[in-house]
Order: C-alpha cells, then structure tokens, then sequence
C-alpha cells in the first residue's frame, strides 16, 4: 500500500474512533434525555459498528497477515470513515432530521456559520474527500 495513503486511512479512521467517542458518549446523544429510548439504541449501533468497523480497518493497515497488500484493503480502510461520516449526506435529506442534538441549544458565542453549516457538516465532507484522495492515491501507484 502506498504510504502517503496508510496514513491518511489511519488518521481518517482514528478521527472516526475519537470524535465521537468524545463528542457523543454523553448526555447530547447516548444519555440524552429527550432521546426515546429506541433513539439512544440506533445510537449505540451506529456508534458501536462504527468503531469496530475502523478497528477492523487499523488492523488491516497496520496488522501481520497473508494479503496485506491487497487492493481490498485499500477500498476497505478508505471506505470505514466514510461508512460514518459520509452518511450525514443522505441522512440530512430525510424530513425532519437536524444537525443540532435535541435540547441542546448553541451558545450565543458559537459562530454563525455553524449555525446555518454545522461543524459535523464540514468535517464528514473534509473526511469523505480525504478519503477519496487516499484511495485514488494508492490506486494510481499500483
């Protein structure tokens, strides 16, 4: 695999572990208490697959094994984060659906920008594109 590709893969997949294990395990998301319980447990599953997903991914980078090498694993490492980050996309042409966690109301000091494009926004585009990059990247050095 193309190195410039390996480290990409990995900081996208490691973003994708810690961003919302950060951001979510709390009282916005899992513990939120506007959330019906069934809410919280299609939570759980996105988080929970989510992150084995992008372990999976981290130990086909960087683990011991015959294929190592394999053009599988490079669609599959690029695609984790994105089986995450990319979903905002579609999710956000459903009716109804928002960006902001119910309850939660930004400060008056957060920046109006992110009022109208909310920072989850930006990031699963900067994610899905450097994802892409990454793929094309090790693609065009076989």
């Amino acid at each position: 695999m193309f190195f410039a590709s390996k480290i990409i893969f990995t900081a996208l997949c490691l973003i994708t572990i810690i961003v919302p294990s950060i951001m979510d395990l709390n009282s916005t998301h899992m513990t939120n208490p506007a959330w019906p319980a069934h809410a919280r447990l299609h939570w759980a599953i996105s988080y929970f697959s989510t992150t084995v997903i992008n372990l999976l991914a981290l130990y086909l980078l960087w683990g011991s094994y015959a294929e190592k090498d394999a053009m599988l694993v490079t669609w599959f490492a690029g695609l984790a984060p994105v089986f995450f980050w990319g979903m905002f996309f579609p999710a956000l042409l459903l009716p109804g659906t928002g960006t902001w966690p119910d309850g939660v109301v930004p400060p008056t000091s957060f920046p109006k920008l992110f009022l109208k494009i909310h920072p989850n926004f930006i990031l699963s585009v900067l994610i899905t594109v450097l994802a892409g990059v990454g793929i094309w990247l090790d693609l065009s050095k076989r």
